[in-house]
């Protein structure tokens, strides 16, 4: 029991630890540089991820940034003619809607082979971080935040009021947030800075 304890406490750590960033020593500036512009990719039926709204995704991702990069001794600075200690460059940040269909597995449900279409939201950004102006490369990397439709059998509050579905036996498929691409987007912005953080600190031990 202590080794699954331990085990599962390991996993939760890795799984949240490479979104937590590092202080640096000292404060640093850093110029944000956007290479491309954003890019929303849906399926014909996507119910989130709207190409429309793809200036709300950057600027989003963007303050995502902006407000984590605080928690590090990093300050954003967005005039390019201004002297900093890092440059960031964000060559590829889209924001993905995905389907999949999932079918119930469940002989003692009425729901049993029954299909639901399922839709996955993401914000993703490839960046690349440099000294100064560009001066040196200190890497490439990649970050991300998911989102996903699932089924689900638990009871809801309306269940609770009518005292139905007492057996979990009725299933139904839990929506996103309507801006859910908007939130995503600006926690990607924050896993950017929390890895990038990490990556700083560890070059100036």
């Amino acid at each position: 029991m202590k080794k699954l304890f331990f085990s599962i406490s390991f996993l939760i750590f890795c799984l949240y630890g490479c979104y937590i960033g590092k202080p640096l020593k000292t404060k640093s500036t850093m110029y944000i540089n956007f290479s491309t512009e954003t890019k929303v990719y849906s399926s014909f039926d996507g119910k989130y991820a709207k190409e429309t709204s793809w200036s709300d995704y950057k600027n989003a991702f963007t303050q995502g940034m902006k407000s984590e990069s605080g928690y590090y001794n990093l300050e954003v600075v967005e005039d390019e003619k201004v002297k900093t200690d890092f440059t960031l460059d964000i060559t590829k940040f889209y924001v993905s809607e995905t389907s999949s269909t999932e079918t119930v597995n469940d002989a003692a449900s009425p729901y049993n082979g029954k299909s639901f279409q399922l839709s996955g939201c993401s914000a993703n950004a490839t960046f690349v971080l440099y000294t100064g102006k560009k001066e040196k490369m200190l890497g490439e990397w990649f970050s991300s935040a998911i989102k996903d439709e699932k089924i689900t059998n638990n009871r809801n509050f309306g269940d609770f009021v009518l005292g139905s579905n007492k057996d979990n036996s009725q299933y139904r498929y839990k929506e996103l947030d309507d801006n859910i691409c908007t939130t995503l987007s600006e926690k990607c912005g924050k896993h950017v800075i929390a890895k990038l953080t990490r990556k700083i600190a560890k070059n100036q031990k």
